[in-house]
């Protein structure tokens, strides 16, 4: 990777950590608006680094905020939030790649709310389970996730990544 495609991951990774634990009550369990998510849409403009930004940035946001009161579940949020962030915004990106416009800006944030929203959704019911006693149906807990992730990633995440994109191009 290019220096300046490493101090990019570094800024995204640093700007969701911050958010999400500065936001932390209503960024975890079960219903959620996590808006470092926001940042996600930010792959289909700058790429591979914003993958790699937005998954760093989940794993040590998850790892110090996390409000599971456990290290090893801490941990499994850390690993499998970083996991979807990573996935989502590769297939956002690879999305994206295949010309310009708006519709494929929101396809690819849609496609990157679903994927979140089923890997975190099937994790979080067990998290749920084990830290707090919370026996909830995994359609819901992925529900949950998916409302707030097209709050997060669609409608504020887009708007954000439309506009940055207009107003900071990609260097070749």
């Amino acid at each position: 990777m290019r220096s300046q495609d490493v101090a990019l991951s570094a800024l995204i990774a640093a700007l969701y950590a911050v958010l999400v634990v500065v936001l932390q009550p209503i960024s975890f369990l079960a219903f959620q608006v996590r808006l470092a998510d926001a940042l996600l849409p930010l792959s289909m403009v700058y790429g591979f680094p914003v993958a790699v930004g937005v998954s760093l940035g989940c794993f040590v946001g998850n790892f110090l905020a996390a409000p599971w009161g456990s290290l090893s579940l801490s941990m499994i949020d850390a690993v499998f939030g970083s996991i979807a962030n990573f996935v989502a915004s590769m297939l956002a990106y690879l999305i994206a790649k295949r010309g310009a416009g708006i519709k494929l800006k929101i396809l690819g944030a849609a496609s990157e709310a679903v994927v979140v929203s089923i890997i975190v959704g099937t994790y979080l019911k067990f998290l749920l389970e084990w830290a707090m006693g919370i026996d909830l149906p995994l359609i819901l807990s992925v529900l949950g996730v998916l409302g707030g992730s097209i709050v997060s990633i669609v409608i504020i995440g887009v708007p954000v990544a439309v506009i940055v994109e207009k107003n900071f191009p990609r260097l070749k």
